[in-house]
């Protein structure tokens, strides 16, 4: 072989083998690609769900610019409107706005005013095995004639004046940011189940108000705090304003508000961006985030807004470390369980739920299918369709359910229906299941929390640049998540000497 040959032959070989490295390279998940240049803007968002869109609509109100990074393909957090097989549609997650709510101020700015669907505050219980239908369309004496007796409704309502005065002193000093006053300070210490026997109220009594709390707790009664249990429990209760609260769902799905929020922003949300670690100095923030599962991203920012859940608040990396505060109110955060099966069911199966031509859904229930809400009149669609009932199985329930296979909740969830509606189970035609076993924050009485006390409050002060919130640093529902975003939007924009217009 000539000389010649065998170096032209080897250079082939080396020509190839680098060839092939720099193809290995640029293919590689751990490839050493030219540094991307760094995202800048005022505000980082974590999170996409109703709080952080919610904060940078805020913040554009202000000329405030920011970016949001969503680690899941889609945007809304917990607002979540699936679209099921035969076209209905229901909510995943986060179910409806009550009146008081900012969330519904909200809504109608962004011109979905008409396309909300009003509820009474009240429903269908069932008490002691037997169920109590709703009466009155919102009329208060009508409705507590359906259920009590005079001298039980009579109770409840010397009760219910004693709880409103309480919840109003509660939330003026909340507001204000000032301590809270002995009698209600008092109040962080025993349970609301406790509460409640305090006033000695009748069987009946007593268990509607556990009954109908529950469910927005998603634990049991005895576990929160008298404090906690009265501002859950105000959305029920008689006021100045009227008998409970209205509330409101979008009607083809809760997703055109996260939607609507996003089409007002400056900049889309970065999809598929898990954030990893935040690194503040004096100067500025710097975000690292996982984009598309595949390779590290920078954002650098004055300010970063953390709106992800609670539990997930430890799988980011913060330099320097939450202070000990924050990090004792994280690890003593509890959650309360839910469990959502979504049914098509015939229509014929209508009857089984219907007393004198009426329907007794929305029906709460203290059994294994839970709160039975009928969700047919939120669709865009004809209403001889197939009916759509949701049931949302809380508490020790769901819990019951959390180990078992889908197939195994769906036939739990059928035969507890099956026991209220005797006969509905052959009607039903599919079904949808979503499991949720940390739904909803609460601040456990065991540990002596409270979702007013100082640690809570520590948790929602900014720590340098850095602010945490969303409707689990707050009350866990989405008004929790508007309030949150309405805090830290406004402190920013304080700093920045900017102002949000008042609505």
């Amino acid at each position: 072989m000539s000389i010649t040959l065998f170096f032209s032959r080897n250079l082939l070989v080396v020509v190839r083998i680098a060839l092939a490295a720099i193809w290995f390279l640029a293919a590689s998940p751990f490839a050493c690609h030219a540094a991307a240049a760094r995202l800048n803007t005022t505000v980082l968002i974590v999170g996409g769900g109703l709080t952080g869109l919610t904060t940078a609509y805020e913040l554009n109100k202000a000329g405030i610019d920011s970016v949001i990074l969503e680690a899941s393909p889609r945007i809304g957090g917990r607002v979540q409107s699936v679209r099921l097989m035969d076209g209905d549609s229901a909510e995943a997650h986060m179910e409806e706005y009550f009146e008081r709510n900012p969330a519904v101020a909200l809504l109608r700015e962004l011109g979905l005013g008409q396309q909300l669907v009003p509820d009474e505050a009240h429903s269908s219980v069932r008490i002691g095995g037997k169920n109590y239908p709703y009466r009155g369309d919102g009329d208060r004496d009508e409705y507590l004639k359906g259920i009590f007796s005079e001298a039980e409704a009579a109770a409840f309502l010397k009760w219910n004046d004693k709880v409103w005065a309480l919840y109003t002193n509660l939330h003026a000093r909340h507001v204000s940011g000032g301590p809270l006053p002995p009698d209600l300070a008092a109040l962080r210490r025993i349970s609301f189940s406790a509460f409640v026997a305090r006033d000695r109220l009748p069987e009946k009594v007593s268990e509607w108000i556990r009954v109908t709390v529950e469910p927005e707790m998603a634990v049991e009664w005895d576990k929160i705090s008298a404090l906690d249990g009265i501002d859950e429990f105000r959305l029920f209760l008689n006021t100045p304003d009227g008998f409970g609260e209205k509330n409101y769902h979008v009607k083809g799905g809760n997703s055109k508000f996260t939607a609507a929020l996003a089409a007002r922003l400056g900049r889309l949300p970065i999809t598929n961006a898990m954030v990893t670690e935040i690194r503040q100095s004096a100067e500025s923030v710097v975000v690292r985030y996982l984009r598309d599962g595949s390779s590290y991203h920078e954002a650098e920012a004055k300010y970063v807004v953390v709106t992800v859940p609670v539990p997930n608040l430890g799988r980011i990396q913060f330099i320097p470390s939450l202070s000990e505060d924050k990090k004792r109110a994280i690890a003593t955060t509890r959650f309360g369980s839910y469990v959502k099966v979504h049914l098509g069911i015939a229509p014929a199966a209508a009857r089984l739920w219907e007393k004198d031509g009426e329907s007794v859904l929305t029906l709460l229930s203290d059994s294994p299918a839970g709160s039975i809400y009928d969700a047919t009149d939120l669709q865009d669609a004809p209403a001889d369709r197939d009916r759509i009932l949701t049931l949302l199985v809380h508490a020790r329930f769901a819990k019951a359910l959390l180990g078992l296979s889908s197939d195994e909740i769906r036939e739990e969830c059928i035969k507890g229906l099956d026991k209220l509606f005797p006969g509905v189970q052959p009607h039903v035609k599919f079904a949808e299941v979503f499991v949720f076993p940390q739904a909803v924050a609460y601040w456990p009485l065991e540990l002596g929390r409270s979702r007013f006390d100082e640690l809570a409050a520590k948790l929602r002060e900014p720590q340098g640049r850095l602010f945490i919130g969303g409707d689990m640093t707050e009350n866990s529902h989405s008004e929790g998540a508007v309030l949150a975003a309405f805090r830290m939007s406004q402190a920013i924009a304080k700093r920045e000497d900017r102002a949000i217009p008042a609505r």
